[in-house]
């Protein structure tokens, strides 16, 4: 079983036993910096109404409320540009507006920018082989000599920069290879290629990867720092951050961290042909090949893919796309930018946030009106036959009010006439043991008389494997938990606050909680800082069991954790524990660890084969959704046996 392959097993495994620790062959180092919250954004958009830019409110409003009434959308963020003036921009409470979020695989987009200057520059060709540019044969001679790899570098050294941006390498070394070691360029030209470069689409996280590695070995910088200087500073992006490689190479094709409305600058820039404010920063030749069908993907949502950049739903319409919610929509046709933020369980472009999105931008007539434009016209909700006009729209104060309400809804500070908006309170059905998380909450209680009776009583966990981190976010940062092991309740009747510490490793986490609208604040995990906010509702169980529901969103992830403490007795608690988005990783996992590392490697195949499936996935939800008794004092056999 080849290393890589052996090393996700064991990872794996460790999930799934609850494992602490240093479970990871990636070293891990501190990297991500604190959110500048003082800073104003620089060259910042004007903002605007619809109206003054020909967009109807209600129409704003109406999506916008249906994006949040969708628990298993879980927007984060919205923004939405017409004209290059802001007419919506609010969050999802605990999610504020403003703060920067992961992008995941959006930020290829931006690798795309990188690569555009260095050819802008003559630097740099679509045709260039990759081994030529990083002179493997003169650096590393005994990488391209290696015998294990005659049946690999043939094709290998057939692979060049357009292939890696059009995602036609073949080469089998992906995504997984993040978390499986620490040189990834040496095991990307170590791993063989299962098809002539240029052939068909495969998408790979690692063609972005190799492409910052170019960038680096041509300007002698990380690729973030070439944008910075190059781009981002130009355009006043300095609310940024992009994680590295434990090499010190840029990850390039996940792992950055941005505004909306520095997202927003960088759609604005490819809408108008590379030029920001008169100035041509990349050529108008590079954002027209990038942006338009460069292969065909064989994706029946998201067929088409240009270099780096995906196809969108209008006519020369196109999308900065990254997993779980996170895309820039650009609309030339209109001349609109859409950027959402959000923690669902989309891959590409496929699910019930895009379904309610090209409802609303989709293009399906000669006039261009969408589905629901009609629907609302036919409502008399907006004007016949206004769609995205042209010229500004009579003012509409009603209108106006009415999305102004929607926006206070969705962050939470107008919580009466939708109790919740986003994300919501019912945990999915699940299988076996883990029924008892789905109890209903029945009637609601009094926590401040309930939280009185537990002002720093301490709880101690019988089972210590369980971190705040959600498992997608310890393994895509390689930084996994030490493990809780105590809880304390504390109540301050003055401030009329309540707080959970908890004791994680050897770091004390004070989570203070929200119960009508999230409450916030940053903790330190293994020396990195995160901003969380909390979402809590206390109520009785149908078996009249007191139970506290949390959400401890990581404001700028797209992942959260979820929480019932079930109060089952006046020295215990049982705590039941889930993640949002959860199934995505049960899945993905399974397939990764099925087909290894891309090689389909037949003693991998042939353990799965041992192996019933059913199992493979109960015992990894049971590792998303632990359940955890913790006592004042310590817990029986029989008290561990029954939370289990």
């Amino acid at each position: 079983m080849p290393m890589n392959d052996f090393a996700v097993v064991q990872l794996l495994w460790a999930i799934i036993n609850q494992k602490t620790g240093n479970v990871s062959r990636v070293r891990f180092e501190p990297q991500k910096v604190p959110y500048d919250f003082e800073s104003p954004i620089e060259q910042a958009f004007p903002r605007s109404t619809p109206e003054e830019q020909g967009i109807d409110p209600d129409f704003i409003a109406s999506f916008v409320r249906e994006m949040g009434s969708v628990p298993s959308i879980h927007m984060h963020q919205l923004m939405i540009l017409r004209h290059d003036h802001v007419i919506y921009e609010g969050g999802f409470d605990p999610y504020p507006a403003g703060v920067w979020h992961v992008t995941y695989s959006m930020c290829k987009s931006f690798t795309n920018m990188a690569i555009g200057l260095l050819i802008d520059a003559g630097k740099l060709s679509l045709d260039d082989k990759l081994i030529d540019v990083l002179d493997v044969r003169k650096q590393t001679p005994a990488m391209f000599n290696n015998l294990a790899n005659i049946l690999g570098v043939p094709r290998m050294t057939d692979i060049t920069i357009r292939h890696m941006l059009i995602m036609s390498t073949g080469v089998a070394f992906n995504e997984v290879g993040a978390i499986t070691g620490n040189n990834w360029q040496k095991s990307y030209l170590e791993s063989s290629v299962k098809f002539a470069p240029g052939s068909k689409f495969e998408y790979n996280s690692m063609n972005s990867y190799m492409l910052s590695s170019v960038v680096t070995r041509i300007t002698g910088m990380s690729m973030f720092e070439f944008l910075k200087i190059n781009l981002f500073s130009k355009m006043g992006i300095t609310k940024v951050f992009w994680e590295k490689s434990p090499t010190g190479i840029t990850k390039g094709g996940w792992g950055m961290f941005i505004t909306q409305e520095d997202a927003a600058k960088l759609a604005s820039l490819y809408m108008h042909g590379g030029n920001w404010h008169g100035e041509q920063l990349i050529s108008r030749k590079w954002v027209e090949e990038s942006t338009k069908l460069q292969i065909s993907t064989d994706y029946s949502d998201n067929p088409g893919y240009g270099y780096h950049i995906w196809m969108d739903c209008r006519p020369g319409s196109f999308i900065y796309n990254g997993m779980l919610g996170q895309n820039v929509h650009c609309f030339p046709d209109i001349d609109m930018i859409v950027v959402s933020n959000a923690g669902n369980e989309e891959v590409f472009q496929t699910g019930f946030m895009t379904t309610i999105f090209r409802k609303y931008f989709a293009s399906d007539t000669a006039g261009g009106e969408t589905e629901a434009m009609r629907l609302l016209q036919a409502q008399k909700r907006i004007e016949p036959g206004v769609s995205f006009s042209p010229v500004p729209l009579p003012k509409d104060p009603a209108g106006e009010a009415r999305l102004a309400q929607v926006k206070a809804r969705c962050e939470g500070t107008n919580r009466r006439a939708v109790p919740i908006i986003d994300g919501g309170w019912n945990y999915r059905s699940g299988k076996g043991r883990h029924h008892v998380i789905r109890r209903s909450v029945t009637s609601e209680m009094s926590w401040k008389e309930f939280f009185t009776n537990y002002n720093g009583r301490c709880f101690h966990m019988n089972n210590k494997g369980i971190g705040l981190f959600p498992l997608i976010m310890q393994v895509v940062h390689t930084n996994y938990t030490q493990g809780i092991s105590e809880l304390t309740f504390h109540y301050d009747r003055l401030k009329d606050e309540v707080t959970l510490e908890f004791l994680e490793g050897s770091q004390h986490h004070m989570i203070p909680v929200g119960f009508q609208r999230g409450r916030h604040t940053v903790i330190n995990m293994n020396g990195e800082e995160y901003l969380v906010g909390t979402l809590g509702k206390l109520a009785k169980s149908e078996d009249g069991i007191p139970v506290l529901s949390l959400r401890i969103a990581f404001v700028e992830e797209a992942t959260e954790r979820q929480l019932k403490i079930f109060f089952i007795r006046p020295d215990a608690i049982s705590l039941h524990w889930s993640e949002a988005p959860g199934d995505v990783i049960i899945t993905d996992t399974l397939e990764k660890i099925t087909l290894g590392s891309g090689n389909a490697n037949p003693l991998v195949s042939q353990l799965m084969d041992r192996m019933n499936p059913e199992f493979i996935s109960r015992t990894m939800q049971g590792a998303i959704q632990p359940i955890v008794l913790a006592t004042e004092g310590s817990p029986t056999e029989e008290e561990i046996d029954s939370a289990d």
